[in-house]
């Protein structure tokens, strides 16, 4: 990003540590990540190493490109600046930097690049859980039972064995009721006492009724593997046996 120096006034990035212009201590200065590419031949080592597939992205590193649908940098051989710049679906050029520092221009589109990988790989994966999960409903429909009528002939057995549950049901309960009939009805209950206030102390710990959470084990945010890992380089690089999906770049916008 572009600051202005609190010395001199001119403007300068601010991951420089000094103002080139003056020497003055740059108090804004962010300190860059390594391996950052500062050139432009730095970037196309760096996009062949994460082997991006560049045309399919539509990205061309030292080129002026003229068509539509796409990103790129190059040096201005007349005034010797570099450019970085945006041709939209109907191929107008929008300019994102014009200037001579190339360490600048070369992170915008740096920036750019990884920032349409991640696009790109979140929307695939989001993709493949679709597709995943509608594997498996059709699985679980073809694997459903088909339900058949019965025939008569089944019909008329499951009648015959309810008959025969029925019957033998009732004679177990006749059986029963002619137990009691002849257990002695004065049966002291009193050796089988039970005891209903047992246990109730350690329930009732509190008059209020109310629940103790403090045993409860507290969530931890640490153990959530949800959060966004920043190292965009541990995420860069492309897997040759996908295909960039174009659908996922906004042509309309400036940027």
């Amino acid at each position: 990003m572009r600051i202005e120096c609190e010395w001199c006034g001119a403007w300068i990035n601010d991951f420089d540590k000094t103002c080139p212009n003056c020497g003055g201590v740059n108090s804004h200065y962010v300190r860059q990540a390594n391996d950052i590419p500062q050139t432009i031949e730095e970037l196309k080592a760096w996009a062949k190493e994460m082997k991006l597939p560049l045309d399919e992205m539509r990205t061309f590193i030292g080129e002026d490109y003229k068509g539509a649908k796409a990103f790129g940098i190059y040096k201005d051989e007349k005034d010797g600046t570099f450019v970085v710049y945006k041709n939209g679906a109907d191929g107008k050029r929008m300019v994102r930097y014009k200037g001579d520092d190339e360490a600048y221009a070369v992170n915008e589109l740096y920036t750019k690049m990884k920032e349409r990988v991640a696009i790109q790989k979140a929307g695939q994966r989001a993709a493949s859980v679709n597709k995943g999960s509608a594997a498996n409903q059709k699985s679980a429909a073809a694997q459903k039972p088909v339900s058949h009528n019965s025939s008569s002939g089944d019909r008329n057995n499951n009648k015959g064995r309810l008959g025969l549950y029925i019957l033998i049901a009732l004679i177990v309960i006749g059986i029963g009721s002619c137990g009691l009939l002849f257990s002695d009805s004065s049966s002291d209950y009193s050796g089988s006492s039970y005891n209903y206030e047992s246990n109730y102390d350690d329930y009732n710990d509190s008059d209020d009724g109310s629940y103790d959470y403090s045993d409860d084990s507290s969530y931890d945010s640490s153990d959530d593997d949800s959060s966004w890992d920043s190292s965009w380089d541990s995420d860069s690089s492309w897997d040759s046996d996908s295909s960039w999906d174009s659908g996922y770049d906004d042509w309309g916008s400036d940027w």
